[in-house]
């Protein structure tokens, strides 16, 4: 009796499956499969005219293929053979809920959205499954504003070290710390100067901007950091366990004209983006040997010499979305600090993130956008836009 081997791939729970099955017989002659029973209803049917496997996996599991095939069209024989169903990868994450009654509780998403006299912003921020799966906090944290008055635009994201205790807390105080004494600072005598030299943009006035914005942001990150302290030295913490990277824009806008003024402090990404094809990357990100190794914020920092590298100032015409993001968002989408020079990389994240972006509902749209699903890559996301 002729012996025939069967080879075709594993299939997996709710993915697209085409497979050819490859047939050899020991004799050397030519297989055909005529007919093929399943041990149980998967999703998987058999064409017989193509010899192939397709279909839309609906269970996970070892199953097995009643195969009948013939190397004549004359003498029919039969083969038992298990064809294996991988499960959803996503089907395989936990959903735990953090205690509620922790001292730093954050809810698991948070967005906010800012829609008046033409200025949209928005923010949002989704715990990672990494979290959700052993049931601890969301590390990320975020600040908008913006002034009527001035004009000015405020916008901060921030990721809490994971493998620092209070983290999460770290990152919200940081956030609100230096978006509330950015805003303040905007709105008074600063603000109004600085929108005069913006304006003019001629070499004099482009001269003193960049030391002021300099002195702005130091003591911002000056006034985070010790917010940061008091907060440990009450709770009896080391001020290491609110460890957090923090990303700034402040920005306003003239017609078609986005001055923006950025500090980045750790992994991630700012951007000022458009037109189609075109980015500027507003920094370079902290990254270390391995991955989630970055800079955090922290006194060293602030008084090393090469603090004003942090700072970029630019203006531009036609930018149409001035975006921040934790490396959650970066990561699964740039993969490399190269990969953030890509203007590819930003068309696609941009025409992906555009039907999100419809004011009414942006911030809830944006939330559930987070939640995609990239291999690999489960960290907290936030990510804030103004367009």
């Amino acid at each position: 009796m002729p012996k025939a081997n069967f080879n075709f791939a594993n299939a997996r729970v709710g993915a697209a499956y085409l497979s050819k099955i490859e047939s050899s017989c020991h004799t050397g002659e030519q297989v055909t499969i005529q007919e093929i029973k399943f041990s149980q209803d998967i999703g998987i049917t058999f064409n017989p005219e193509t010899q192939e496997l397709s279909g839309t996996p609906t269970t996970d599991g070892d199953y097995r293929l009643f195969i009948k095939w013939t190397t004549d069209g004359k003498a029919s024989h039969s083969a038992e053979v298990p064809i294996i169903v991988n499960p959803d990868p996503r089907s395989l994450w936990k959903i735990i809920e953090p205690p509620a009654d922790d001292k730093y509780f954050k809810t698991n998403t948070d967005n906010q959205i800012i829609n008046e006299n033409g200025v949209r912003i928005v923010a949002a921020s989704r715990r990672g499954r990494s979290h959700e799966h052993v049931g601890t906090f969301r590390d990320d944290d975020f600040f908008i504003a913006h002034d009527a008055d001035s004009d000015w635009s405020i916008m901060i994201v921030a990721d809490g070290a994971g493998s620092a205790l209070n983290s999460r807390q770290g990152a919200k105080i940081a956030s609100e710390t230096a978006g509330n004494h950015l805003s303040k600072q905007m709105k008074g005598e600063l603000g109004q100067t600085l929108k005069a030299l913006v304006q003019d943009w001629q070499p004099e006035s482009q001269k003193q901007v960049g030391p002021l914005f300099s002195e702005l942001y130091k003591n911002a990150a000056t006034l985070a950091v010790k917010a940061i302290e008091i907060e440990a030295i009450n709770m009896a913490q080391t001020t290491k366990s609110y460890s957090t990277t923090l990303l700034a824009t402040v920005s306003i806008r003239f017609g078609d004209e986005l001055f923006a003024a950025a500090f980045w402090m750790g992994d991630g990404a700012i951007a000022a983006y458009g037109p189609v094809g075109k980015v500027r990357l507003l920094g370079t990100p902290d990254s270390g040997e391995y991955a989630g190794q970055t800079r955090f914020l922290d006194n060293d920092a602030i008084n090393d010499s090469s603090f004003n590298n942090r700072i970029m100032i630019g203006k531009w015409k036609d930018i149409t979305h001035l975006i921040l993001m934790t490396d959650g968002v970066s990561d699964p989408y740039f993969e490399t600090d190269n990969g953030l020079l890509c203007a590819e990389k930003w068309d696609n994240l941009v025409n992906e993130i555009l039907p999100y972006l419809q004011p009414d509902e942006a911030a809830e749209k944006l939330t559930d956008w987070l939640s995609f699903f990239s291999p690999g890559n489960h960290d907290d996301r936030t990510i804030a836009i103004s367009w």
